[in-house]
């Protein structure tokens, strides 16, 4: 069959059409070749060089997650890479060249649902080339009786008869160059998480104002001397140029590019004179905050799937006097599908008590009696394995989680693809001096080797894959981290907006003093910090 050709891309044949030499611009460029190749050949090579790439940490390396592979090859090359991947048999273009495309960026892995790409897709379907594992090609006819996937992805318009009826599925999405379409709903899936979004916007700074002007569709922004043409839509090298930008003023913006500056944390107003002042953090990161989280919930591809991943809460705790305070945060959270697994740690908390009074969380509910003479790593480890999500995040019994915590680590982990994500320990409440401290000192929204412990989440199946918690007493998440690093997986901070560290006055595993979180402060505020965000509104 004939190689497809797109904008950005080129595609030679070689072998007698069992090797393809492609040529392409951007990655984004690559995925979507994969998403419109499907059904047009069968390969046992492809041979990839992308002008511009940029790998997400210094020393991570992709894996294509495809069959029987005799060879693969990743070298820089100038400003950008050449992957070179083989294997022992033909795989439909498809497959290898998402195999190619995981090489070049890290695509969570975990229980999410199955999808099978039909012929026809448009290119826009390749925001999912990541998980592009399994196609519809011609002439096949297997896995008749079983469940062949959960989703089919199919072409909407007159092509859509490629989507064979007898393909055994729970549901299928149709996708269009407008409009992706799930039963009788349609979905404005303008957003691309892993080009749009807040990678590098930090704590604090990015308060510039730029005004948008539009010329035959074009948006150009434009900051004092600074200016910044976006084009159509916003790419990857725009998103760099935007972090110092906190504010878009203009009308008439494209609605997707609209969504596009907002997924990146920008907030888009037709007058300036409703921000925030500029040296009031909290305003203009709680509202950067708000507006990323609704562009990437709705206008990304995964509301289209309707497949936001199942979260376990793993509440470990060995005080019955904390319960209340958990409970409380817990109750709160406004992620739809959750789970608690609590962990009744040591002879001072009664399970029977700690079960009568979890009752009423809106969540199922797990409690699991841990001997006390059990380490913390240990007790971890006993609530993991009775956890049922596709996800497990951490929570201690004595911190600050605001309501829509879960949904902020989800997020991350989609448009990060770190097997690790948590959140930036940048609000910390002193309660032997009652006061909270805004205290940005490690950047927020970039991959790292540290995040805050209260907040870690994790895939069931990279946390098996690193051999679980380790049976230690303390530094139970430094340890973790670790192996994750060492294992090669990718680590990454989020903001750290909805979440405050809490020092006790008593009673603290930490070894760090209170007076080192009084150093390199930004902001201090009496008391517990009172803002929504954190469910301690006034």
């Amino acid at each position: 069959m004939t190689a497809p050709q797109l904008p950005g891309t080129r595609v030679r044949t070689r072998r007698g059409d069992a090797e393809w030499e492609v040529r392409a611009e951007r990655l984004a460029d690559l995925r979507s070749l994969a998403a419109v190749s499907v059904d047009c050949g069968r390969l046992t090579c492809v041979d990839v060089t992308l002008a511009r790439w940029h790998a997400p940490g210094a020393s991570w390396v992709g894996h294509p997650r495809v069959a029987d592979v005799t060879s693969c090859r990743i070298e820089p090359k100038g400003d950008g890479v050449h992957v070179r991947l083989e294997v022992a048999q033909p795989l439909d273009a498809a497959v290898l060249l998402a195999g190619a495309v995981r090489c070049l960026m890290p695509v969570p892995r975990d229980r999410g649902p199955l999808l099978t790409f039909a012929p026809g897709l448009p290119a826009s379907a390749g925001i999912l080339a990541g998980h592009l594992h399994d196609v519809l090609a011609s002439g096949e006819d297997r896995d008749r009786h079983v469940r062949r996937c959960d989703i089919l992805l199919a072409p909407d318009g007159a092509a859509e008869g490629v989507a064979r009826p007898e393909v055994e599925r729970v549901t299928t999405v149709r996708i269009g160059e407008s409009a992706w379409l799930r039963e009788s709903s349609a979905f404005d899936v303008c957003v691309d998480p892993s080009i749009q979004r807040p990678l590098g916007r930090r704590s604090v700074g990015g308060t510039a104002i730029a005004t948008a002007s539009i010329v035959g569709g074009v948006v150009t922004l434009t900051s004092g001397s600074d200016r910044l043409v976006l084009g159509r839509s916003v790419t990857a090298s725009s998103t760099r140029a935007l972090r110092s930008i906190g504010a878009v003023v203009g009308e008439g913006l494209p609605e997707a590019v609209r969504h596009q500056l907002q997924a990146c944390g920008v907030l888009v107003v037709a007058d300036a004179d409703g921000l925030p002042d500029p040296d009031d953090h909290l305003a203009w990161q709680a509202l950067s905050v708000h507006e990323r989280r609704h562009a990437l919930r709705k206008y990304g591809p995964w509301a289209a799937l309707d497949a936001w991943p199942e979260v376990s809460v793993l509440l470990v705790t060995h005080r019955m006097d904390f319960l209340d305070h958990a409970f409380a945060q817990v109750r709160a959270l406004s992620y739809p599908r959750l789970e608690v697994v609590i962990g009744a740690h040591g002879p001072g908390v009664d399970e029977e008590q700690v079960r009568a009074r979890a009752r009423d969380l809106p969540f199922p509910v797990t409690v699991v009696g841990i001997d006390g003479a059990l380490t913390l790593g240990e007790a971890l480890q006993r609530v993991s394995d009775r956890a049922t999500g596709d996800l497990l995040t951490k929570m201690d019994d004595d911190d600050v989680y605001g309501p829509e915590h879960i949904w902020d680590l989800v997020l991350a982990r989609q448009y990060s693809g770190a097997e690790v994500v948590g959140k930036a320990l940048d609000w910390v409440h002193l309660e032997s001096s009652d006061v909270t401290v805004f205290r940005p000192t490690y950047p927020a929204e970039k991959y790292a080797d540290f995040v805050a412990g209260g907040t870690i989440l994790i895939s069931r199946g990279d946390l098996a894959g690193v051999g679980g918690w380790r049976p230690v007493p303390r530094s139970v998440d430094r340890a973790l981290l670790d192996r994750v690093l060492a294992d090669g997986g990718l680590v990454y901070r989020t903001h750290g907006l909805g979440y405050v560290y809490v020092r006790r006055a008593s009673g603290h595993t930490a070894s760090v003093s209170d007076e080192h979180f009084l150093t390199k402060v930004t902001a201090t505020y009496p008391g517990l910090v009172r803002h929504a965000e954190f469910g301690t509104q006034a």
